[in-house]
């Protein structure tokens, strides 16, 4: 036996254009939202009349000639999806999912835009993100296995060396103090809090000109923060070739401004 409906043709179009989705047209019905049966009746009553759902989110907006039109004049597919006028970037994999049941080629297509050379500048802004990298190059171009620990600890990187596994704390500064960098040795989460000599052997500090420097624990400890200056001793050598002659190492020793 059919169910009366419940609900007139003008309450169903006005009900389509104040929504943007099926579930809201059963809503504003008062039909239960959830029912599949509920709404594959509203839609069929809906395209009986006519009615323009078009807004609705979730439907595509696009046609298969589109999709072809826009891949053959794009050079990423982020360039396919704004042709598209699609802006959610998760989209691009309904995209491509779309373009290989249509069998289109997609060949030419990079995953994300290319940027150009000059484009990319390096800044000691990001030192502190580079600072953990760029130490452990230093010790792998001096031949030293370099390992990260597992979980969060006190040391930032071991270092294998002749002399046995030494835990080596990260540290860099753009802090300018008159002619020298000053560096923060200390910790600051639950307060101000030097390294123990029990916890780590080595601090690598790499100041904003990129000149390294490898301290021992014994040389600072109990300082909160010290002026390079003062540490010259322990400055770094420069990278050298395989003929024993120094070089400048592009990600060592040349500045960044």
């Amino acid at each position: 036996m059919t169910r009366k409906r419940t609900f007139s043709d003008e309450q169903l179009v006005e009900a389509i254009a104040t929504s943007d989705s099926w579930r809201g047209v059963l809503r504003e019905l008062g039909l239960v939202a959830t029912s599949a049966g509920a709404m594959r009746s509203v839609r069929s009553h809906a395209d009986r009349l006519g009615a323009d759902y078009g807004h609705f989110r979730g439907r595509r907006r696009w046609t298969d000639d589109a999709l072809a039109a826009a891949i053959d004049g794009a050079q990423t597919w982020s360039d396919v999806a704004g042709s598209l006028g699609i802006r959610d970037s998760s989209a691009v994999l309904s995209l491509k999912g779309h373009a290989a049941r249509l069998g289109l080629d997609h060949q030419h297509l990079s995953a994300t835009p290319m940027v150009a050379r000059g484009e990319m500048r390096p800044s000691t802004a990001h030192l502190d993100r580079a600072g953990s990298l760029l130490a452990a190059s230093w010790f792998a171009l001096c031949g030293h296995d370099v390992s990260w620990p597992l979980e969060p600890c006190r040391y930032d990187l071991l270092v294998c060396t002749g002399d046995g596994v030494r835990r080596v704390q990260v540290k860099t500064t753009t802090v300018r103090a008159g002619d020298s960098w000053k560096v923060y040795l200390s910790t600051s989460r639950q307060g101000p809090r030097t390294y123990d000599p029990d916890e780590i052997e080595d601090s690598f500090i790499i100041d904003g000109a990129l000149t390294c420097y490898l301290i021992p624990v014994a040389a600072v400890g109990g300082l909160h923060a010290i002026h390079l200056r003062g540490y010259a001793q322990y400055q770094l050598a420069q990278v050298q070739d395989g003929e024993g002659s120094p070089r400048t190492s592009p990600t060592l020793s040349r500045r960044i401004p």
